[in-house]
């Protein structure tokens, strides 16, 4: 049954491919039905042996065999003959008979000559029944009848296998899994430059999408090409090292030798898919950049798009500086929200601009326009959003001094003017001086304070004046308006009320110059009606 099924098997695989492939018939290739030993005759034919045994030789079996073992040599090769030798020492004439015949529909055309090794005792009255020389014409190759010991009338000793009295050394199993070893190299690597070769001319042609889709589509080889340039470069060691059938001494020509093309076959499907592979490295290298770039241009933009939109869009929610200390502080802490929203993405920014400045270090020329105008547009982004946080931070420091001189000044004006709703009640001149030099001193510091309210307003209105658009490129309005008004009228009412403090500092102050008078007069009276 298993027989039967491997002989299914390669005739499926026959009519299917012209290759044959000596995995699909292992176990007839392994019984030795038949095999080229690398010896080649007088006229450099080669010579091909079928060793019969006492058992019944299955016919099928080793027709699979010999259509198998002349699908190797090359066209020139079998152009010079082959010479078959039959082993009947052990088997019947009958069995030789039918093999004989068989040669006629196998390899009619490229046999030669069938030497018939016969044993030396047998045979002898049976050959005049048939006559095989008789049969030339029809056969179309001549066939002799011969005893081992003489069979070198025909071929040199040193051509023949030791079974036949020759020094050639043959190793049917060291053979066959070289041969398996060869037909995988050169199934595996036919197949992998075939996938090479679609990847890199998909990669070559086209516009750039069409390009990245074939690339995308097969992208991966099914076998891995290290493994198969490895697998090519031990056989090729092989190869180059030693006969392909096997000798590690003696002399022996082999029939996966130079002359079967084996080795340069080898050579030449390594160096085309060192070809290829390079190419497809080259390919994967492009991909692999094009990706990496696609990357950074991806995170770029989600960078940019965050800054110009929530980003910008939080600045331009928060434009105003507060009423007073306390609202400005709150201010200030949620800019400090903001910010740490912003730092997150700064730091991103850092990432990328290294990767970038990478890039373009060991970057190709037709990538160096795209990175640097990425890399500008990153920088431009954040460097406008980080100089929106500091004008914004600024602004809020100056609002919240502004309000603190606003706050002590006001302070200021209502202890002058707790003092000036006092009644005084001095008891004599020199207490009401004092008095007086108190409420110059009060009067003057807050004189200072006026001023620098008006120096941190004025600052403040400078800076709001020259705020920056918040949106790149657009103009929008933002409503400073309200802050302006409130700078001003904190202004207004602290000059007002530093008016009417002075005012009523004025009418204290004459009124109090009045009492001195008052006491000086009293005192003059007091002196003169002393005196009288």
């Amino acid at each position: 049954m298993p027989d039967n099924f491997n002989l299914l098997c390669f005739r499926a695989a026959k009519s299917s491919c012209s290759r044959m492939e000596a995995s699909v018939i292992l176990p007839i290739l392994k019984k030795k039905l038949a095999f080229l030993s690398g010896g080649k005759d007088r006229r450099s034919g080669l010579i091909l042996t079928i060793p019969l045994c006492l058992e019944q030789t299955s016919m099928d079996e080793l027709s699979v065999t010999l259509d198998y073992l002349l699908s190797i040599p090359s066209e020139k090769c079998k152009a010079r003959g082959f010479t078959v030798i039959v082993d009947g020492r052990k088997s019947q004439w009958n069995v030789v008979k039918t093999v004989v015949l068989m040669l006629q529909n196998v390899v009619p055309a490229e046999v030669s000559l069938v030497c018939v090794v016969k044993p030396d005792e047998f045979w002898d009255k049976k050959v005049t029944h048939f006559c095989f020389w008789k049969e030339k014409d029809r056969l179309g190759f001549e066939v002799i009848l011969v005893s081992a010991n003489k069979l070198t009338r025909y071929i040199e000793p040193c051509q023949l296998t030791e079974d036949f009295g020759g020094t050639l050394t043959y190793d049917h199993m060291d053979w066959l899994n070289k041969r398996l070893v060869f037909e995988k190299f050169t199934k595996e690597s036919t197949s992998l430059l075939d996938e090479l070769a679609l990847i890199n001319n998909g990669s070559d042609k086209g516009n750039q999408q069409e390009r990245e889709r074939s690339i995308d589509l097969n992208f991966l080889p099914s076998v891995d090409p290290e493994t198969v340039l490895q697998t090519g470069h031990e056989l090729l060691s092989e190869l180059q090292q030693r006969r392909f059938n096997g000798s590690d001494g003696g002399v022996s020509w082999s029939p996966m030798d130079d002359e079967l093309l084996a080795q340069p076959q080898v050579m030449k499907l390594l160096d085309s898919l060192r070809e290829q592979y390079t190419r497809y490295q080259e390919v994967c290298r492009q991909r692999s950049k094009r990706t990496q770039l696609e990357e950074i241009q991806q995170k770029v933009m989600q960078v940019v798009n965050w800054l110009e939109g929530p980003g910008s869009e939080q600045l331009r929610t928060q434009w105003g500086i507060g009423d007073s200390i306390r609202a400005s502080q709150a201010l200030q802490q949620k800019h400090e929200e903001i910010e740490s929203q912003h730092s997150e993405w700064f730091a991103v920014y850092v990432e990328l601009n290294q990767q970038i400045a990478a890039l373009l270090n060991a970057g190709d020329e037709e990538d160096l326009v795209e990175l640097k105008a990425l890399q500008q547009q990153l920088s431009d982004v954040c460097y406008r959003q980080a100089s929106q946080l500091e004008f914004r931070q600024n602004l809020l420091q100056a609002a919240l001094e502004f309000h603190s001189v606003a706050q002590d000044l006001s302070q200021q004006l209502d202890g002058l003017l707790g003092m000036l709703c006092v009644d005084v009640a001095p008891a004599d001149g020199a207490s009401i001086q004092q008095t007086l030099k108190l409420l110059e001193e009060k009067l003057k510091s807050v004189d200072l304070g006026l001023q620098g309210l008006r120096e941190k307003g004025q600052s403040l209105l400078d800076q709001i004046s020259n705020q920056a658009s918040w949106a790149y490129g657009k103009d929008v309005t933002i409503e400073n308006k309200e802050n302006v008004d409130h700078i001003q009228g904190v202004m207004e009412d602290m000059q007002l009320r530093k008016q009417r403090c002075e005012d009523m500092v004025d009418v204290r102050r004459l009124k109090m110059l009045q009492m001195v008078q008052l006491f000086k007069c009293e005192e003059d009276a007091a002196q003169v009606w002393k005196y009288l």
